[in-house]
C-alpha cells in the first residue's frame, strides 16, 4: 500500500492500522469514524462496529449455531479480518473452542491489526482443504469461509472436500457455508447442494441485504426444527439479536 491511496484514507479521515499485498491484491485494515473493515481489493470483507457486536451483515448469521451445542468445537476456515471467531468469543466466551485455518501469515497479521482485541481462538496457518483432510470426528461446528479475490476457490466445491467435512464433524456436527451470490457461485450451486445433500439434511439461511449471502446449514443429524429449538433456547436474546432469530425462523 502507500501513495494515492493512503492519501486518500486520510483525507477521508481513516487510519490505516495495516496493510499488506495477498495474492497479488491490496489488502489493507482501516478504522473509521465508529467501526473498523477489512478491505480486500476494495471490497469490505470484514467489519466490527464500536458501540456493537452486530454488523447486521452477513458475519451474524453464524452466531447462533454454536448455541446448539452445550460446548462446541469450533472451527473457521478462513480467517478474513476475523469478525466471526470474534463475535462467537464475545457471545459464548469459554464455552466456545474456536480453532481458525488461514492459508496465509500475512492475513493473520492483518487480523491482529484489524480486531479491538486478541482473539483466544486457536490459529492453525495451514491450507484449509489440507486441513479438513486429517480431522476425524474432531468438530461440532465447522463454519467455511475461504473466499480468494471475491470466490470460493474450486476444490471447495467437490465431493472430497464435502466427504471430508462429514468426516471431520462430530456424529451430530453441523457445517456452515457462508455462500455470495456472485454469477460463479450460483452457476456452481446446484451442484454442490446435490453433493451436500448426499451426507446431511441441508438448510438454507436466508441473508436478507443486498448484495446478497445466504448461509448453507449442512447438519448431520439434526433437523432444522431441532436446531431452531435450541438456538431459542441457549442464544442470548437481547432487542438487537432478534433479527437473527427471525430470519431462523423462517427457515423450512
Amino acid at each position: 500500500m502507500g501513495g494515492i491511496e493512503d492519501i486518500i484514507y486520510g483525507i477521508l479521515g481513516w487510519k490505516v492500522l495495516a496493510s499488506a499485498r495477498i495474492d497479488g491484491k491490496n489488502v489493507v485494515a482501516v478504522k473509521k469514524r465508529g467501526k473498523r473493515e477489512l478491505i480486500y481489493d476494495h471490497v469490505i470483507h470484514s467489519q466490527l462496529f464500536d458501540n456493537s457486536l452486530f454488523t447486521h451483515q452477513y458475519w451474524d448469521y453464524f452466531m447462533p449455531l454454536p448455541a446448539v451445542f452445550q460446548r462446541p468445537k469450533v472451527l473457521m476456515i478462513g480467517l478474513g479480518g476475523g469478525t466471526i471467531p470474534f463475535q462467537l468469543e464475545r457471545t459464548f466466551g469459554n464455552k466456545a473452542e474456536i480453532d481458525v485455518v488461514e492459508i496465509s501469515d500475512e492475513m493473520v497479521r492483518l487480523s491482529e491489526a484489524f480486531l479491538p482485541k486478541r482473539l483466544d481462538a486457536r490459529i492453525i496457518v495451514e491450507d484449509g482443504y489440507s486441513y479438513i483432510g486429517k480431522q476425524r470426528g474432531k468438530y461440532d461446528l465447522i463454519i467455511s469461509d475461504p473466499y480468494v479475490s471475491g470466490n470460493i476457490p474450486g476444490e471447495f466445491f467437490d465431493e472430497r472436500f464435502v466427504k471430508n467435512i462429514h468426516d471431520a464433524l462430530s456424529p451430530d456436527g453441523i457445517l456452515a457455508i457462508n455462500y455470495a451470490l456472485t454469477l460463479r457461485a450460483v452457476a456452481k450451486r446446484h451442484g454442490l447442494m446435490a453433493r451436500l445433500k448426499r451426507l446431511f439434511k441441508v438448510y438454507t439461511v436466508n441473508y436478507a441485504h443486498p448484495p446478497g449471502n445466504v448461509v448453507i446449514v449442512a447438519s448431520k443429524k439434526y433437523d432444522f426444527a431441532e436446531i431452531l429449538s435450541r438456538i431459542n433456547k441457549n442464544f442470548p436474546k437481547t432487542e438487537e439479536s432478534m433479527f437473527l432469530l427471525k430470519a431462523y425462523a423462517k427457515v423450512r
